[in-house]
């Protein structure tokens, strides 16, 4: 009996589907490969009788004998056994049926070809059954044991870690003590011979994970490598807790945003670059899901003018891709449980849904909206710059300037001793310079004069900076770049904008 047509499975995917014109008997392998990457991915459908290209159904000489093959080839090629069914449909020939062999994920990962002295693991990547690298094949075996990376013993006992910040921010955000001598197995933390657990790594004072780190670059311009291809301020935060390493990157994005989030009593101030909930969501996304077991990779954090953008290692671990979903109905999935269990009891997560819906919200009175991507390989939030948004009009004008006011006449470029501001940032090199040494007024050696060049440089007109800035930039304390932002400002070189942030004059 004919159960349907070939039009019933034209709203599969393509990364669900493959098409086989006939068995191949001679190079099974051809499509036992698809058999087992889609038991190992998310399920998918072969269809025989089917022309690739045109996907035309043109039907098989015996359909009995290929179902008959099918099974067979199934049952002695591929371990441990597949969930399958096989069910025929009309072909465009009269006479001729098709077959859709349709293939299970789960639940006994990882599923191999096995054949003679080949034993491999096969997933789907788009369109292509390939073999599973390293990284996918332990995730695959983690998954068949029903375990998460961060559940695993690692080789440190529970004598070498502390976890004196985590207890702190437990009884900060609860209200509760921390019992080490239960909370810490009970959690997940410890095992039952004293054994620290990844999970534990991550969490514990030392920061003995090296691969958790992050990696923070504020841009100057809309693009990496724009203008002069320099960083304003770039920051690696590693060797710490995740708890660590979360407030370090939310300090970084506050210093770097040119309108941060402010706090007033315990009200935070949403009229801001970024808004602090959606930031706090971001970053504690990335550091909750990342894949841990990529050694090779990190978190990073890449600041521009009009936008943020932060990126994690590990696709969605369902193997969807953020951007073909409805946000509104994403389901919850959890990479490392462990953690996010405790980011959970922290408050440092929304419990009552999406986090990405929360993200999206912070921007509802803005034109330009907050963008989701992933791949097999990492998942990137993109936030647009609140005071750069088409919604904000105000902020548009402000920040925007003519080229009549940014473009110089040879006339504007001849210095005189009675200038007393810098007019353009096109100012040719020894026009700048001499206008630092004459607003020095011989309080600064030539070597600093020359670094006060060189921060120009960096920084220009509209960018802002910090002693921090000049104590990274130029190797020394942040006492010595303190007293260089001092001078400039008794000179009219450099303004202060508010509280550690300075800009150079127009």
């Amino acid at each position: 009996m004919v159960f349907m047509k070939l039009q019933d499975l034209q709203g599969i995917e393509a990364t669900h589907l493959d098409y086989k014109i006939s068995l191949e008997q001679g190079k099974p392998k051809s499509w036992l490969k698809s058999v087992v990457a889609f038991a190992n991915t998310k399920g998918g459908h072969i269809l025989f009788g089917v022309t690739d290209g045109e996907h035309e159904a043109v039907g098989l000489d015996d359909a009995q004998l290929v179902v008959s093959k099918v099974s067979e080839l199934i049952k002695t090629r591929i371990v441990p056994q597949v969930r399958f069914i096989m069910t025929p449909f009309e072909s465009d020939k009269a006479g001729r049926l098709c077959i859709d062999l349709e293939v299970s994920n789960g639940p006994d990962y990882p599923y191999y070809y096995v054949h003679e002295q080949t034993r491999e693991i096969y997933v789907r990547h788009g369109d292509r059954s390939e073999v599973a690298t390293v990284l996918e094949q332990n995730n695959l075996l983690l998954k068949g044991m029903n375990k998460t990376f961060d559940t695993l013993p690692s080789r440190y006992k529970m004598s070498e870690v502390s976890f004196t910040l985590l207890a702190a921010a437990f009884k900060k955000e609860t209200g509760e003590d921390f019992d080490l001598s239960k909370d810490l197995f009970s959690m997940g933390l410890v095992t039952e011979n004293n054994m620290v657990t990844n999970a534990g790594l991550l969490l514990c004072d030392q920061g003995y994970m090296k691969q958790s780190r992050i990696i923070c670059t504020r841009w100057k311009g809309i693009d990496k490598g724009s203008v002069d291809g320099d960083a304003l301020d770039d920051e690696v935060f590693s060797n710490s807790s995740l708890i660590t390493l979360l407030s370090n990157a939310e300090a970084f994005i506050r210093i770097n945003s040119k309108n941060p989030w402010t706090i007033h009593g315990m009200r935070r101030e949403e009229s801001s670059d970024y808004p602090f909930k959606a930031v706090r969501e971001a970053l504690v996304n990335a550091l909750i899901h990342r894949e841990y077991q990529n050694i090779g990779a990190e978190i990073h954090v890449d600041m521009y003018d009009n936008q943020m953008v932060i990126s994690s290692p590990g696709g969605m671990g369902n193997g969807n891709k953020i951007q073909d979903l409805d946000l509104k109905h994403v389901p919850s999935m959890r990479r490392n449980e462990v953690i996010s269990d405790i980011f959970d009891r922290l408050r440092f997560m929304d419990r009552r849904g999406s986090g990405l819906r929360r993200i999206i919200d912070s921007y509802h009175n803005y034109t330009v909206k907050p963008a989701f991507y992933s791949d097999e390989c990492f998942f990137e939030v993109t936030m647009p710059n609140r005071s750069e948004s088409v919604g904000n009009s105000d902020n548009e004008s402000k920040t925007q300037l003519s080229s009549s006011k940014t473009q110089l006449s040879s006339s504007k470029t001849q210095l005189s001793s009675s200038k007393t501001q810098l007019c353009d940032a096109t100012m040719n090199d020894v026009a700048l310079k001499e206008w630092f040494k004459t607003r020095a007024d011989g309080k600064f050696k030539n070597a600093t004069l020359e670094r006060i060049y060189e921060l120009h440089k960096k920084y220009g007109l509209e960018y802002h900076f910090n002693r921090a800035n000049i104590s990274n930039m130029f190797n020394i304390s942040e006492n010595a770049a303190s007293r260089i932002i001092k001078s400039c400002v008794e000179c009219g070189i450099i303004r202060k904008e508010k509280k550690g942030e300075y800009y150079f004059f127009r």
